[in-house]
């Protein structure tokens, strides 16, 4: 087995090509490959001396890849690794590309997978739910990475869970989501959706709620500028604008819900490639997608307590609905964050696949949540 540290463009692109080594269609037939495209903007400035990237191989072809970067937080720093991929049965190159990391930043404890923070897209490994498609922006991978990390002096950090909503008439037909709902508007809140004329003055809109909101949540961290203007984009390009709503009140945004189209179906035959095909069916069927994820909810702490939550989820049910969504993922929720689990349930959320973060010491040692 090699081992290669990406520095050239030709190392590049044999680490981007590394999941068409993986993922036989016939094997995974629910895999959807991201696009390379994204993936390479995740990856962000590759002549950082915070982070690295590394893929194996052998006489085979390609076996795995990885990459590191140095994470700063509120004065943490620790090493965050993603783009994670391995043969399946190959624990020796699980370990090699984990060692590879700790080695290049041996003082760092080590977590993810991310690329290269918690809210950005495809977190985690799936560990349960793999005879389910993945939506939107959420991973898929073979069963055995759980044990890969693990074999690799992993453990678990954290659990992220998704819920499948059938239809919106479990939402609306909720009483205590009805209750709430009407006691929000009797306090004054209303609700409107996205406007595409003003993207970015909506993104930073979104951005200050979801930091209020979402500040004591594990792992999250604060929307910066990167993020509005990668927002900005996402709004701009997969955002169905008749399902991102505001909550407001007294004239100010109090609360935001996110859903996104799940353009995986439409992505899926690309296989990574931004291709003439690709577009033709983004431009042609996007009106046609039926599933929808849900992204992101948040109310500012400040109006907790007003049945803000429900008024969005409801009327969200009603005008997806209206949209043609008929049915939804929530992914994801926190596996400690009881009142999100708690609406989800009464949603008519049926809770179906679990992602897992890991995390381990600088020698590899598992350390404590």
């Amino acid at each position: 087995m090699n081992l290669v540290e990406v520095k050239r463009r030709s190392e590049l692109k044999k680490f981007l090509d590394v999941p068409k080594a993986i993922y036989d269609p016939k094997v995974y037939p629910k895999y959807v490959h991201p696009l390379k495209l994204h993936v390479r903007s995740m990856l962000g400035n590759l002549d950082s001396n915070n982070r690295k990237l590394f893929f194996a191989y052998d006489d085979t072809g390609l076996l795995g890849r990885i990459g590191f970067k140095i994470h700063k937080k509120n004065g943490l720093e620790r090493l965050h690794f993603g783009f994670f991929e391995c043969r399946p049965d190959r624990t020796d190159v699980s370990a090699a590309l984990i060692n590879a990391g700790r080695k290049a930043f041996p003082e760092y404890e080590v977590m993810g997978p991310f690329h290269f923070r918690v809210e950005d897209p495809y977190v985690g490994v799936l560990v349960e739910g793999f005879d389910r498609d993945p939506f939107f922006l959420m991973s898929y991978n073979p069963p055995e990475y759980d044990h890969l990390l693990k074999s690799a002096g992993l453990g678990p950090a954290m659990d992220l869970f998704t819920y499948q909503v059938e239809n919106g008439a479990s939402i609306v037909a909720s009483e205590a989501i009805r209750e709430n709902s009407e006691l929000a508007t009797s306090s004054g809140v209303s609700i409107r959706c996205l406007d595409k004329k003003e993207l970015r003055a909506e993104a930073y809109r979104i951005a200050r709620i979801f930091n209020d909101a979402l500040s004591n949540n594990w792992g999250f961290e604060e929307f910066l500028q990167d993020q509005v203007n990668e927002m900005v984009s996402l709004l701009k390009f997969f955002v169905d604008p008749r399902v991102v709503s505001f909550a407001i009140k007294d004239g100010k945004e109090v609360g935001c819900l996110i859903m996104l189209p799940n353009y995986n179906r439409l992505i899926k035959t690309s296989r990574g490639g931004l291709g003439p095909r690709l577009l033709w069916n983004f431009l042609t069927k996007r009106n046609q997608i039926s599933e929808a994820r849900g992204y992101a909810l948040g109310v500012l702490k400040s109006h907790h307590g007003l049945g803000i939550g429900s008024l969005l989820t409801r009327d969200m049910a009603l005008r997806g609905y209206e949209c043609g969504y008929i049915s939804a993922e929530i992914s994801w929720v926190l596996s400690n964050n009881g009142p999100m689990k708690e609406l989800s349930k009464a949603m008519g959320g049926k809770h179906n696949k679990v992602y897992r973060i890991y995390k381990g010491g600088p020698n590899l040692e598992p350390i404590s949540s």
